[in-house]
């Protein structure tokens, strides 16, 4: 789709492996169309009502071709890829959207989505009190009510919102219409309204918390937190992510195997093979910005469970389960 990025039609969802594909290979032969796809993409994305504005975050997916209208349900994983794509895209060409994205979203996941022992929860869900997306859809008079109606005026032309609404009589907050970051100033005054919508929202019944920590899935954030924290220099972003890795490390391997679900104290159901080449990914991504052997000892034993009880010789590849699954 060339004028909302993404795959054509709807629903649209954030194929991270498909961006990253079209991206390495934009970057690596100078190819404009794929990498101007990209970036259309990202900046859609990151505008769109599929990104919650006030809380951070990104949705599932979006139901119409605009990333307007998203299932709103908040995934780990697709978090975890998008800010690790932004990542990439943010290094080639300093786009300051992408930059304030992968703030906000790692603001979210280390103020909303930490679970017990330092894990990573795996989702928030789409429906609170019985309906999908009533936490975050907004009317125009209750933004006036807590703005007050000449700084709701400023914020309604921003972020679309009529008193009709642009989705079933509300309104999903959005800058659609123009995704181009405004003067510092104005962009300095958004987010102090911002502010003050998000602490009103946070008196709203939230929508319900998945607390799994899941390994294959924390893979994936505790992989794109060290890239985001090497390319912004931020530590603390790092010791989350270290914070995870040895929850993972501690809780959910037996044996020199790891262990896929954890949740109450219990770590349940054999690990697959995603499991085992998210959390090396993890580990080398954290060797990498560390220098530290452990991480890189946990990456090789990992690699030698994966060769020794996932590989399929006559197969050319990986089995999703072990050979000694039950």
């Amino acid at each position: 789709d060339p004028v909302h990025g993404g795959l054509s039609g709807a629903p649209k969802f954030p194929q991270w492996s498909f961006f990253w594909l079209l991206w390495r290979g934009a970057i690596r032969y100078g190819h404009a169309p794929a990498r101007h796809a990209v970036e259309t993409t990202l900046t859609n994305i990151c505008q769109g009502g599929i990104y919650d504005h006030l809380g951070g975050g990104f949705a599932r997916y979006s139901v119409d071709e605009r990333w307007l209208a998203p299932h709103f349900e908040k995934m780990l994983y697709d978090n975890a890829l998008l800010v690790d794509l932004l990542c990439e895209a943010y290094r080639e060409g300093g786009n300051e959207l992408y930059a304030r994205r992968i703030d906000e979203t790692v603001g979210w996941l280390l103020r909303e989505m930490v679970a017990e022992g330092s894990g990573f929860a795996a989702s928030l869900d789409a429906d609170s009190e019985g309906e999908e997306g009533k936490f975050y859809v907004w009317t125009r008079a209750e933004i006036a009510d807590v703005l007050g109606e000449t700084d709701a005026e400023v914020f309604c032309e921003a972020y679309d919102v009529t008193a009709g609404g642009n989705w079933e009589g509300h309104t999903i907050l959005n800058r659609l219409r123009n995704p181009i970051l405004r003067a510092p100033s104005d962009e300095k005054a958004l987010a102090h309204m911002r502010l003050q919508l998000l602490a009103r929202r946070s008196g709203r019944i939230r929508p319900g918390w998945d607390d799994k920590v899941l390994a294959d899935w924390n893979g994936l954030m505790i992989a794109a937190l060290v890239h985001a924290a090497r390319v912004f220099d931020r530590p603390e972003w790092l010791s989350a992510a270290a914070a995870a890795f040895k929850f993972v490390l501690e809780r959910m391997e037996q044996g020199g195997r790891l262990i896929h679900s954890y949740r109450a104290g219990q770590a349940k159901a054999p690990a697959t093979a995603s499991n085992y080449a998210n959390m090396i990914w993890a580990a080398l991504r954290l060797a990498q910005a560390t220098n530290e052997p452990a991480f890189l000892v946990a990456a090789e034993r990992w690699t030698a469970v994966l060769d020794a009880h996932y590989w399929q010789a006559d197969g050319g590849g990986y089995a999703f389960t072990a050979d000694d699954t039950p």
